[in-house]
């Protein structure tokens, strides 16, 4: 296939099990751009956390953050944005709190606010390399995201009760330690949609990368999409084709040897 478009997960994807893009990757990327290919990362992550990935592959290009719930064109501006009420959010949170006690990670926009700090938030903030702000709603109209990190038997207690108790939402897990939470409309694949049909490209066009569940929309909706080897079980399950892992550079292998066949 001839393709015009790459959109790539971050984690467990671009990034080796260091946390690094490998030189061998930026230099494909690199070619990509040459070639006047968008690489698009696509990220349950925050647009703080990620432009550093944009810098450091030196290309210009748009970006997707919290999984769809906010798009960014190629020069950082914001083109599409969804999440739900603070009112929820408030909800959701005083839910958490009262039967939980466990630390919420707020994410509006550029903002990681928390309302305290504990093991798992000083990981999350040592990975993406962010520090976050003390808990303010004030002004607040919607919030992109809610963050949970917790012990894997917690984190699937709550998933369970949310989805009892909440609706109007998307409710999953990212890792087994993280329960993220967003409205139930946003997606990678309707981002990805979006910026097909703004950039004019087919999706018949278009390759994806992706190792977790949060990546399967996506990576079924791109003409071809490659699970890296050391994706999910379930997700190499899902997907027909898929890649070496993030440690052996499984994003450019695929573009050398896969994507044509």
């Amino acid at each position: 296939m001839t393709y015009k478009c790459v959109f790539s997960d971050i984690d467990g994807t671009l990034l080796n099990s260091k946390h690094q893009i490998s030189e061998k990757t930026k230099k494909k990327v690199q070619q990509l751009a040459i070639q006047n290919i968008p690489f698009v990362l696509v990220s349950a992550r925050m647009p703080k956390g990620m432009h550093y990935f944009l810098d450091e592959l030196q290309i210009k290009a748009p970006m997707v953050s919290y999984s769809g719930g906010l798009i960014l064109d190629e020069n950082q501006k914001v083109i599409y944005s969804k999440g739900f009420s603070v009112e929820m959010a408030k909800r959701l949170y005083k839910y958490i709190k009262y039967y939980y006690q466990i630390p919420v990670s707020f994410y509006v926009e550029n903002h990681w606010m928390v309302d305290e700090i504990d093991e798992g938030i000083e990981e999350e903030s040592i990975i993406t390399g962010l520090k976050p702000e003390k808990l303010d709603l004030n002004g607040v109209k919607k919030v992109h995201k809610l963050l949970v990190i917790a012990e894997a038997g917690i984190v699937d207690r709550l998933e369970m009760s949310l989805k009892e108790k909440f609706s109007g939402l998307k409710i999953y897990k990212s890792k087994d330690t993280y329960l993220e939470i967003m409205d139930e409309s946003v997606s990678k694949s309707s981002a990805i949609q979006f910026l097909c049909d703004k950039m004019k490209i087919g999706l018949h066009q278009t390759v994806s990368f992706g190792d977790n569940y949060n990546d399967l929309d996506m990576l079924l909706l791109t003409g071809k999409g490659f699970a890296m080897a050391n994706g999910a079980q379930g997700v190499l399950e899902s997907i027909p084709t898929y890649t070496l892992s993030n440690d052996e550079d499984g994003i450019v292998y695929a573009l050398d040897n896969l994507v044509g066949e």
